[in-house]
C-alpha cells in the first residue's frame, strides 16, 4: 500500500536548514481510552501521519474544547479545519476523504458495520468489568494513566484527579448491567468470543480477510485499550487467546503484512470460521438492540411533535438514553440504561442492508440470525436519528 498524503497539509516549518511538514491530522486521546484505540488503529493501519496529544495540552483547551463543548475523546482535527468528535464520525470523515483505504461492499459492508456497532456497545461490559472489578491489580496502573492524561507534569494533582475519574468511571458498571448476578455470563461470553476469534485469526490477518476494516478498528477499542493493556486482563488474553493478542499488536502497526501471513490477498470475504464469531456477537447484542428499539418506539410515540435536530438527551446528560431496558441473554436477565447511540449505529447497518439485493439480504440474515438480530435488519425505526453539534438528535 502506498503512503498517502492527506489533503490540506499545513505548510512546512523551517528549523535551521531542515524543513518539517507537521502531520495533517491531530488526534486528542489517551492510551487507556476505549474509543481512541479504535481511531488510532485506523490511522496507523492506513499509514496516515498524525500527532497525538492529551486533553491536558493547552491547545486542546484553547482550540478544541470551544468547538466540541464537552470533554469526550477521541477528537481528530484536520489541518484544513474540521474538528471531529466521536470515533464513528471520525472514521466517516476519513472514508469521505478516501483516507480509510478500500471498504467492504455488499454483505461484507453490513457485517463490518454490525461488528463496529457491537464493539462500540456490547464489548463495554467485559472491558469495564475486567478493568474496574479487579482493583487490586489494576488500580495503580489506571490511576497513573488518568493522571498523565489530565495533569501531565503535576504528579500530586494528577493522582488526585486520577482517583476522581476512576471513581466516576467505575460508577458506570450498574447502568451497563454489570452486577454480581450477570458477571458469570459476561465472563463466559468474553471467553467464548476470545476462543472464536483465536481460531479465526489463526487463518486470517484481519476479521474480513486480507485487509483491515472498520470491524477490526472497532474491536481494537475493547481488545486493546482495556482487555489488551490492563494488568489483570492482559495475562488472560495472552494465555487464553495468544493469537488474538498478536492481532492487537498487528492492528497497532503500520506494516501491510505480518510474518504469519506472507503476501495475503488484499480484500474482504466472509469465511467459514467467521460465522461462529458472528453468532456469538449477534446472540449477545441482538436482545439489547431489540429492547432498546422497542423502548425508542414508545419514546418517539410520546414525542411526535419533536422537531428535527432536537437532542435526544436532556441538557447536561452525557450519554443519550431513552431509559432503562431489560433483556435476557442465555437465561440471564440484564437491566441496563439504554444506549441511544447504539440505535444510531444500528440504523447505519440497516441502511447498508437496504442496499443489498434479495440474495444478499438472505445471506446477511443467515449470518446474523442469532439473538433475533436478523429481524432487526428489516425493522423500521420509528424516527431516524442523527448527530448535530456532537449530540444525538432526532432527524
Amino acid at each position: 500500500m502506498s503512503r498517502r498524503s492527506p489533503p490540506g497539509e499545513a505548510p512546512g516549518r523551517t528549523r535551521g536548514e531542515e524543513t518539517m511538514t507537521p502531520p495533517a491530522l491531530r488526534l486528542f486521546g489517551a492510551p487507556c481510552s476505549y474509543y481512541t484505540a479504535k481511531v488510532r488503529s485506523a490511522l496507523r493501519k492506513q499509514r496516515l501521519p498524525f500527532r497525538e496529544d492529551f486533553q491536558s495540552h493547552p491547545y486542546y483547551r484553547t482550540h478544541v474544547l470551544p468547538v466540541t463543548q464537552n470533554q469526550r475523546i477521541p477528537v481528530l482535527e484536520f489541518a484544513d479545519g474540521p474538528i471531529v468528535q466521536d470515533s464513528t464520525e471520525i472514521l466517516d470523515h476519513l472514508e469521505a476523504r478516501d483516507l480509510l483505504g478500500a471498504r467492504p461492499a455488499g454483505v461484507a459492508r453490513v457485517v463490518e458495520l454490525f461488528v463496529e456497532a457491537y464493539a462500540d456497545r456490547a464489548m463495554l461490559r467485559p472491558a469495564m468489568h475486567y478493568r474496574w472489578n479487579f482493583r487490586a491489580e489494576n488500580e495503580a496502573f489506571i490511576i497513573g494513566e488518568f493522571s498523565r492524561l489530565i495533569a501531565m507534569g503535576d504528579t500530586g494533582k494528577g493522582s488526585e484527579l486520577g482517583r476522581v475519574i476512576a471513581g466516576r468511571m467505575s460508577a458506570y458498571l450498574p447502568p451497563l448491567g454489570i452486577t454480581e448476578a450477570t458477571i458469570p455470563a459476561i465472563e463466559a461470553q468474553y471467553l467464548a468470543l476470545l476462543d472464536a476469534l483465536d481460531r479465526h485469526f489463526a487463518h486470517h490477518p484481519y476479521l474480513l480477510g486480507g485487509s483491515p476494516s472498520r470491524a477490526d478498528y472497532g474491536l481494537m477499542g475493547p481488545l486493546h485499550a482495556h482487555l489488551g493493556r490492563d494488568p489483570h486482563a492482559v495475562p488472560l488474553m495472552q494465555r487464553r487467546a495468544p493469537i488474538v493478542y498478536r492481532w492487537t499488536e498487528r492492528m497497532n502497526a503500520g506494516e501491510d503484512t505480518s510474518p504469519e501471513f506472507p503476501d495475503p490477498a488484499p480484500g474482504f470475504e466472509i469465511t467459514a470460521d467467521l460465522c461462529p464469531v458472528l453468532d456469538l456477537m449477534a446472540a449477545e447484542f441482538g436482545p439489547e438492540l431489540a429492547a432498546t428499539l422497542d423502548l425508542f418506539g414508545t419514546w418517539a410515540a410520546e414525542r411526535t411533535d419533536m422537531p428535527a435536530g432536537t437532542p435526544v438527551s436532556s441538557k447536561g446528560v452525557d450519554q443519550p438514553s431513552f431509559g432503562p431496558v431489560r433483556f435476557d441473554i442465555q437465561g440471564i436477565t440484564f437491566e441496563v440504561m439504554s444506549a441511544g447511540h447504539s440505535l444510531w449505529m444500528l440504523q447505519r447497518v440497516q441502511d447498508a442492508f437496504a442496499r443489498l439485493d434479495d440474495a444478499e439480504k438472505a445471506e446477511a440474515r443467515a449470518l446474523l440470525a442469532a439473538g433475533g438480530m436478523a429481524r432487526l435488519l428489516d425493522e423500521k425505526m420509528p424516527r431516524r436519528l442523527g448527530r448535530q453539534g456532537n449530540k444525538l438528535t432526532v432527524a
